[in-house]
């Protein structure tokens, strides 16, 4: 990408609205000088689980790209086996890893956790274990090195530069999660004056850097490590996976120095945590009233993009190859310094739309008796409303506070939207989520009150249940 001026970036990017609703790659306008297929976390286990893979693979083919980048996680339990179905998979559709045509297709893969450690996480190695496969395999026990060069035939590396039509895309392997950081670090420290400033450069690897994309920020217990040397290098554009998160988020891309964007899974989504209905620690009694949404489920949530490179901007085409697709508008990518950082969260915020919800929308509650997720079995404040929408945009999550009539909050609790990671058509028409009765006041008059909220946690105008007055009695209810 060259170094260009607001201006003339905003001329080319009108000119691109105006082709409507067609793919990029210069429909109406000139063709992009490179296309690449970005997926990650394939979490490949028996050769049945590969059929997702392969119809992504398809489409890479039929959009005519001249590679595919897998940023780790290729395989689930860390076996050879699953490599080798990975491969038969990509020969299946690139035979000799060429197109029909034959355009030579670069594969471009690096490895994950899985890869080296899957055999042994625990549930992962009971089913395992159950489907007649066993850790004797285990790559990171036969040796990484031997088992890539074996059934992909081409070097291995911890760090490896590979060329596609005059681009440079740099990978680090996981390495067991010993110092891969640092050997980036060495090798741009070495090499990085030989990458062509007027183009970008893709890294990919598993890890996410340190302090760019939302996945990188939203565990305060991990540290992801950075790579200094991109601070100086703006036509830097890193694709990192492990951790499953939504290409619908818009804080899944990020500019400052660099650009960075999180690759999302091809398996399941992550579920984030801090919400009624969300993720929990994995050991100890859980304080959650709602189950889980069931993200996980058949391992078959694929999301992935579609890189597009012209002379003077990068389109990153974000798609769901489960339904087959576009989930979200296209990013529209220059180098930080082209554009003040378009995609910096705080401008990225400024223009992601407010979801609202429909005109004559009303909150209902009632009560419920069930079990919350540790089995205690419980009165559940029932609050139900309409799904909240925003124009080319979705609504993220709901905030529920149980607003007092002198105006303070003694509850507040957040729901994710039940299909936030999917299509926004996959929204239920009616929302229905559950307070614990315990967690509302024990005395006064309240309302609760229902706010839409984007990615970014900004809120839409509530709506607002009738007057709710509790009376004495929580204090006899056990926890």
């Amino acid at each position: 990408m060259v170094q260009l001026s607001r201006r003339n970036f905003l001329g080319g990017a009108v000119a691109l609205m105006g082709a409507g609703g067609c793919h990029s790659l210069g429909i109406g306008g000139p063709k992009p000088n490179l296309v690449f297929g970005v997926i990650s976390d394939l979490h490949i286990t028996t050769q049945e689980s590969t059929e997702v893979f392969r119809r992504t693979l398809e489409y890479f083919r039929d959009r005519k790209v001249d590679a595919v980048v897998v940023s780790g996680d290729l395989s689930d339990w860390g076996l050879r086996s699953g490599l080798q179905y990975i491969a038969d998979a990509w020969e299946s559709v690139f035979p000799g890893g060429c197109a029909p045509d034959g355009r030579k297709v670069e594969r471009l893969f690096c490895t994950g956790n899985h890869d080296y450690d899957g055999w042994w996480y625990g549930d992962m190695t009971l089913d395992m274990h159950v489907q007649g496969y066993s850790e004797d395999e285990a790559l990171s026990k036969l040796g990484m090195k031997k088992c890539w060069e074996e059934v992909f035939h081409e070097p291995f590396e911890l760090i490896r530069r590979r060329t596609v039509k005059g681009y440079d895309f740099v990978s680090a392997e996981w390495n067991g999660g010993k110092g891969w950081d640092k050997a980036a670090e060495a090798w741009f420290a070495k090499n990085g004056a030989t990458l062509d400033p007027k183009k970008p450069f893709f890294f990919f690897t598993h890890y996410p850097l340190g302090n760019t994309t939302s996945c990188s920020r939203r565990d305060g217990r991990d540290a992801y490590p950075e790579i200094p040397s991109f601070r100086n290098m703006p036509n830097a554009v890193a694709f990192t996976g492990h951790c499953h998160w939504t290409l619908n988020d818009e804080r899944s891309i990020w500019q400052g120095a660099y650009t960075a964007i999180a690759v999302p899974s091809m398996s399941y989504t992550t579920i984030p945590k801090g919400y009624e209905n969300g993720s929990d620690k994995r050991t100890g009694v859980s304080s959650l009233s709602m189950p889980i949404i069931p993200a996980r489920r058949y391992l078959k949530e694929a999301q992935g993009y579609l890189v597009s490179v012209f002379d003077d901007r990068m389109e990153v085409e974000r798609r769901d190859f489960t339904e087959g697709v576009e989930a979200a508008p296209a990013w529209i990518v220059t180098p930080p310094a082209a554009d003040a950082s378009r995609y910096a969260f705080a401008n990225s915020e400024k223009r992601t739309p407010v979801p609202q919800f429909p005109a004559g929308a009303k909150v209902k509650t009632y009560t419920s008796n069930f079990e919350t997720r540790n089995f205690t079995w419980t009165i559940m404040t029932m609050v139900e409303f309409p799904s909240a929408k925003a124009s080319k945009g979705r609504v993220f999550d709901y905030e529920v506070r149980a607003e007092m009539e002198d105006g303070s909050v003694a509850a507040v609790k957040r729901f994710l939207a039940p299909a936030f990671y999917r299509l926004e058509r996959d929204e239920p028409a009616v929302q229905s989520f559950a307070f614990d009765s315990r967690d509302l006041p024990e005395r006064g008059r309240y309302r609760l009150c229902v706010y839409p909220r984007n990615c970014f946690g900004a809120c839409g105008r509530p709506i607002r249940s009738a007057v709710l007055e509790s009376k004495p009695g929580k204090d006899k209810a056990k926890r």
